[in-house]
């Protein structure tokens, strides 16, 4: 199995741990258990989560960059260009032309970060800058921020039928446009959100890059391992798992209160 953020590990080796918890977290545990449980050998775990942890601090910095860039950028933005990067198809030119308007409208925001150099004139449309799955996950999280900071999900609204069957008849047409390696990641995390909508309420909240954000995508994929395909291995790299999850939690949540989108219309 090989998504965009989970590959199987075969040349992985297991942590040799003698020491630490033993008993599996759940969505019932608090934040200190989900950390704990990173302890736990993986050899003991259904679903051995390993860590893609060659340029973390780099993916740290870029993922703190590239949130206050759009904090400032989105303060220049109409509520209209929000909605549809948000709402908008995934990879459609509407979604895309105004993810890139965002991005153009950030230029004069932050100007010491290194994460604008990659906002240059190297492309000659607007378009050109609207294609980055990074920029957009980082725009729905601050979309959730700013217009639904309470927002949850439960499993009672995820596995009711109702919910579901609205789920599918949007979000397949709405994301027919994904590329496949793009579209494996949202199918996986889609699913993912849907089996465990507490954890995924917890991991939109959680402080990037911290050892409970790990905790909480361990624990995730670990008690949704059905919608992993009976994959018994696999390397995860938070910044890029991340953004997926809150984009899939935005649509669960969507589709739970039936409305068109959680950001005013004007």
């Amino acid at each position: 199995m090989s998504l965009l953020f989970l590959a199987v590990a075969v040349s992985a080796m297991p942590v040799q741990a003698t020491t630490g918890p033993d008993r599996l977290p759940t969505a019932q545990d608090g934040d200190e258990i989900i950390v704990e449980a990173l302890r736990i050998p993986r050899s003991k775990l259904p679903t051995g989560v390993y860590w893609n942890d060659m340029g973390r601090l780099e993916a740290k910095v870029d993922q703190e960059q590239r949130r206050l860039y759009f904090r400032c950028a989105l303060s220049f933005s109409d509520p209209l260009m929000l909605r549809r990067v948000v709402d908008g198809e995934p990879n459609g030119a509407m979604a895309t032309h105004a993810q890139g308007h965002i991005v153009l409208k950030g230029r004069a925001c932050q100007p010491g970060l290194s994460f604008i150099a990659k906002v240059s004139t190297e492309y000659p449309n607007v378009i050109d800058y609207g294609r980055r799955p990074q920029d957009r996950g980082a725009i729905i999280e601050l979309a959730l921020q700013r217009y639904s900071p309470d927002a949850t999900l439960t499993a009672a609204e995820t596995q009711d039928p109702v919910v579901q069957q609205r789920y599918r008849q949007r979000e397949y047409a709405r994301n027919r446009l994904r590329l496949p390696a793009d579209r494996n990641a949202w199918l996986v995390t889609s699913c993912l959100v849907r089996e465990q909508p507490e954890l995924a309420t917890r991991l939109t909240r959680a402080q990037p890059g911290s050892n409970l954000e790990r905790g909480l995508i361990q624990t995730m994929l670990v008690e949704g391992r059905t919608c992993l395909g009976g994959v018994k291995r696999l390397t995860v790299e938070p910044a890029t798992y991340r953004p997926y999850i809150v984009d899939a939690f935005y649509r669960w949540v969507v589709a739970a209160r039936n409305v068109a989108s959680l950001i005013p219309a004007a």
